[in-house]
């Protein structure tokens, strides 16, 4: 141990820390340093910011629309779409460490539906329900629909493949800073049959021949 004059000195009042022998070939001296090595660092928000992302849990999109997915869609016939309830809405999730809490929400922003070769649409919301004997049936919808311009025949099976993809975008809060990190999707997938109706011509009875 060092004299009391050294020990005054170098150690810090209210730092637990210890005496410790620094070699130097065949020279030493007797330090004191603080306990550092067993201190943890506090993370970034930014760092805990991740954490709370990977905790995110974004809902399914489901394909919804009308003519429903089961019954076979026509050509030039406007097909409405949407989204269910509970899909498009924000999502948070909250991660700590000591002395860090930060917050992730994840928010929808687009909702793309791919047809494959029938087509890609583009929405900026989750669409408007059809409303049986409200709605229109010849009529598209106000915000996000399609009308197929070409049967699905001589694809795979007879159908277009679905793609339903929400993309989100993400931001967090917390320990007085916030941020966004790069964006999320959430993806559903299904398939429609779309046919081509065919008209008959039929001559009027008496007329010539």
């Amino acid at each position: 141990m060092p004299s009391a004059a050294v020990a005054a000195e170098e150690a810090t009042p209210g730092v637990k820390g210890g005496w410790y022998r620094q070699a130097c070939g065949a020279n030493f001296d007797v330090v004191w340093l603080p306990n550092t090595a067993t201190a943890a660092a506090v993370p970034s928000p930014a760092a805990v910011a991740q954490l709370a992302v990977k905790k995110l849990v974004l809902p399914t999109p489901q394909v919804a629309m009308s003519p429903g997915v089961g019954v076979p869609q026509l050509v030039g016939v406007p097909v409405w779409l949407w989204l269910p309830a509970g899909v498009w809405g924000p999502v948070s999730a909250t991660a700590a460490v000591p002395g860090v809490s930060v917050t992730a929400t994840a928010s929808p922003r687009e909702v793309a539906w791919d047809f494959g070769d029938g087509g890609v649409v583009s929405c900026g919301g989750p669409g408007t329900v059809y409303r049986p004997g409200v709605d229109d049936p010849a009529g598209g919808s106000p915000d996000c629909g399609v009308v197929f311009a070409r049967s699905s025949v001589g694809e795979a099976d007879g159908r277009f493949p679905v793609t339903v993809t929400v993309r989100w975008q993400v931001g967090w809060a917390g320990a007085g800073q916030q941020g966004v990190v790069a964006g999320l999707t959430s993806r559903a997938v299904s398939s429609v049959v779309v046919g081509e109706s065919q008209a008959l011509a039929v001559p009027a009875s008496g007329g010539a021949r």
